[in-house]
């Protein structure tokens, strides 16, 4: 495909044996979350000099320049994101946690590489798609991380990643050009619950499961120029069939 502002990275490149046997015990995304860790250290090691390694989950899509978070963070090694709970959404907290992994950020300093170890340890152990006694995939262990390691805070910048989760709590504006989430630019959203099943239909299981104008017709508008991508190297694509347990919830939508 040409990607020449992409690096890919194969598991196999990750140097560890016991890691790639997590993939015959876990589901894919079980050993995606597995990964993310291990990842983030593998770019921390290959790109130096570096000062952040940032992970975003692949369905979040920046509506304005992030540069703003970086500033406001200079003190801190590990920055997490609150998922700060919609009224509707409190009690989902308890399972799923406090911290969303979708979006979160290591320095490259001794203190975060420790973080960043712990965290590999607890995956390995146990990283599944399901709430077993206080654990949930990667994203439960991060609650511990402001109490066991230094410098670990949450990300006061706004309009970062805001989701179905919260999103009742913000008006969107299309104003100048720029996406706003109230009165502040909206810097990313999570499209968490959008389901592609083919190429002319979506379906939604998270939130209100209805189209946002101002957020869902941009994301969609991409999604067309990925599939058209895609289709260059894989004329046969059309969407994914996806056996999501949340699927008999979802709201379709032609697009």
């Amino acid at each position: 495909m040409n990607l020449t502002k992409a690096v890919l990275v194969r598991a196999e490149y990750l140097g560890n044996e016991q890691l790639l046997f997590k993939r015959f015990e876990r589901e894919l995304n079980e050993f995606c979350w597995t990964l993310k860790p291990f990842l983030i250290e593998y770019v921390m090691n290959q790109c130096q000099p570096i000062e952040y390694v940032t992970y975003v989950d692949s369905d979040i899509c920046f509506f304005n320049n992030p540069k703003r978070i970086y500033r406001e963070h200079m003190g801190q090694d590990v920055l997490l994101s609150e998922h700060d709970y919609s009224l509707n959404y409190r009690g989902v907290e308890q399972s799923c946690g406090k911290y969303n992994s979708g979006f979160i950020v290591f320095k490259n300093a001794e203190n975060a590489r420790y973080a960043l170890k712990w965290w590999q340890d607890r995956c390995m152990e146990w990283c599944f798609d399901r709430v077993e006694e206080g654990k949930f995939g990667d994203q439960k262990y991060l609650e511990f991380m402001p109490g066991f390691f230094r410098n670990v805070g949450s990300i006061i910048t706004p309009g970062v990643n805001i989701g179905p989760w919260n999103d009742t709590k913000y008006h969107f504006l299309y104003q100048d050009g720029k996406i706003f989430a109230n009165k502040d630019k909206l810097i990313c959203y999570h499209f968490s619950g959008f389901r592609v099943i083919n190429k002319n239909k979506i379906a939604l299981v998270g939130g209100s499961r209805k189209i946002h104008n101002i957020l869902h017709l941009p994301y969609i508008d991409v999604l067309k120029n990925v599939f058209h991508d895609i289709e260059k190297v894989a004329p046969e694509f059309n969407g994914f069939v996806s056996h999501d347990k949340l699927l008999p919830m979802a709201i379709y939508h032609e697009i």
